[in-house]
């Protein structure tokens, strides 16, 4: 799996929410605390932008219908029709020097 630089560190503030278009894929890349974490930008349910989405603890809410998905396995975890709703991709986040990537 090739790695694919998204952003220097040093450009990611705490709770920054970038969209990147990487490979066919809306990868969203989340800074929380000292966390990153990249996910698919588009919620399964009803394709909903997630770029608008707020950050609660570990999840991140959907703007539309208030589903919260956990940021690093991506799994429904409350609001609305969570039993229905597929989880997010999730990519796995790797740190190369002064960058923040992917593996594709």
């Amino acid at each position: 799996m090739p790695f694919i630089a998204l952003e220097k560190r040093q450009h990611l503030k705490n709770g920054d929410c970038r969209l990147y278009k990487v490979a066919g894929y809306k990868v969203l890349l989340i800074r929380q605390d000292d966390c990153y974490f990249a996910i698919d930008s588009v919620c399964p349910h009803a394709g909903a932008s997630l770029r608008k989405g707020r950050l609660v603890e570990d999840c991140i809410r959907c703007p539309k219908h208030g589903i919260h998905f956990d940021l690093a396995t991506g799994k429904p975890v409350g609001g609305e029709a969570v039993a229905e709703v597929a989880p997010l991709r999730c990519f796995e986040v790797v740190l190369r020097d002064d960058e923040v990537g992917i593996l594709v």
